[in-house]
């Protein structure tokens, strides 16, 4: 099945106000389950993931999310941009990670907790990763989004 990426109604002008790349340890990936779906107009983690109703965590995936590292921006053309982070690869511990459908990367604007949506990514089926194997979420040789300037 096709996985799609659904960007929310506020995110480019969210990257803008927050700068290039505000803090690397600021961006997260959230597993969810078949409840949660994308709603555009969501403008908070909580109404994304039922307040937590529709996380999945536990045997090594964190909860909360995984805080995405390397994250950068690059320049790929003189009107385009790049923002990618390493992959993320969990090895399951002490049971399965999952079933997941969905995941969801967002952005922690503040020390006081603002959590705001960028982008649902749906599986397009359920994954699990059984106890020894890694649960992965690979990015695109495009990254995980790219901004054109007109």
């Amino acid at each position: 099945m096709a996985v799609t990426v659904s960007t929310y109604n506020h995110t480019a002008a969210k990257l803008l106000q927050l700068g290039i790349v505000p803090q690397a340890a600021n961006f997260y990936l959230e597993l969810l389950d078949g409840d949660a779906t994308f709603v555009a107009s969501h403008t908070t983690k909580a109404a994304v993931d039922n307040t937590g109703g529709y996380e999945v965590y536990g045997n090594g995936w964190t909860q909360g999310g995984e805080n995405l590292a390397s994250v950068a921006v690059t320049t790929v053309t003189t009107n385009d941009a790049m923002l990618d982070a390493a992959d993320v690869q969990i090895t399951a511990t002490g049971g399965s990670i999952g079933p997941a459908d969905a995941a969801l990367i967002y952005v922690n604007e503040s020390a006081g907790g603002t959590l705001t949506p960028l982008w649902f990514i749906d599986f397009g089926e359920s994954k699990t990763a059984t106890v020894g194997n890694v649960f992965p979420v690979i990015w695109s040789a495009s990254g995980i989004a790219q901004v054109t300037v007109a």
